[in-house]
């Protein structure tokens, strides 16, 4: 037997013949399982899209929404037409009675408070809607809304004393012969105050119209003013 049966080591490898070819073996890819993440080569797993369009509301979702809508409408309309014939009902009496009380009987008195209340309380409002109308779409609108909102509460003596002239129902009535007994002069006076607040409110307009227009007109001859003096 030859020693080569008892010895450990395998033998040496043969080299090959001199002019023969050898063709190398492929290398052997490790399994996919084995492969770190984030290797050469390793396409990421693709992430599931949904394409499923939002669902519509039915035809009964769609009536039920319109049936609540209305319901809602008709309640804040039913509010409203029961909170205006409480008003008109009490508002016009309450307001000739203050007025009569502060005028007591009085012409001298019932001319000057209808003047003062006819005049401020029409030029003071005219006035603030003009302001609501120049400031709107600034700052979203705030300083238009409350200029508006501003100019009809002042506007409020003024609609007082018209719903006692103009109105139908029996505090409108009763609203009209105090006026006649305890305030004397008064409706007249309101008139001509009115009348008077339109005209300032039409002057002070006109003004501030003409004032803002000159500004325009002195801000588009100044670029023209900078060439020249560049030049």
């Amino acid at each position: 037997m030859s020693n080569e049966q008892f010895s450990g080591h395998s033998p040496d490898p043969v080299d090959p013949p001199p002019g023969s070819h050898t063709t190398p073996l492929p290398p052997t890819s490790a399994p996919a399982g084995d492969m770190p993440p984030g290797t050469a080569g390793s396409t990421p797993p693709a992430t599931p899209t949904t394409t499923e369009a939002p669902l519509k509301p039915t035809a009964a979702e769609r009536a039920n929404t319109i049936v609540k809508k209305v319901v809602i409408g008709l309640i804040i309309a039913a509010l409203l037409v029961i909170t205006y014939f409480i008003l008109e009902a009490f508002l016009p009496r309450w307001w000739a009675g203050q007025i009569g009380r502060r005028v007591d009987g009085s012409m001298a008195s019932g001319v000057w408070t209808g003047l003062v209340l006819g005049v401020v309380c029409t030029f003071v409002p005219l006035l603030l809607f003009v302001f609501a109308f120049l400031s709107r779409s600034r700052m979203r609108n705030v300083p238009a809304i409350g200029f508006a909102v501003l100019g009809i509460i002042v506007a409020i003596p003024n609609l007082l004393t018209l719903a006692v002239v103009a109105g139908g129902g029996n505090g409108a009535h009763a609203g009209e012969r105090i006026f006649d007994v305890d305030a004397p002069g008064f409706r007249a006076a309101t008139l001509w105050g009115v009348i008077i607040g339109i005209v300032l409110a039409i002057a002070v307009g006109w003004f501030i119209w003409r004032y803002r227009r000159r500004g325009r007109e002195l801000a588009a001859t100044r670029p023209a003013k900078d060439k020249k003096k560049k030049k």
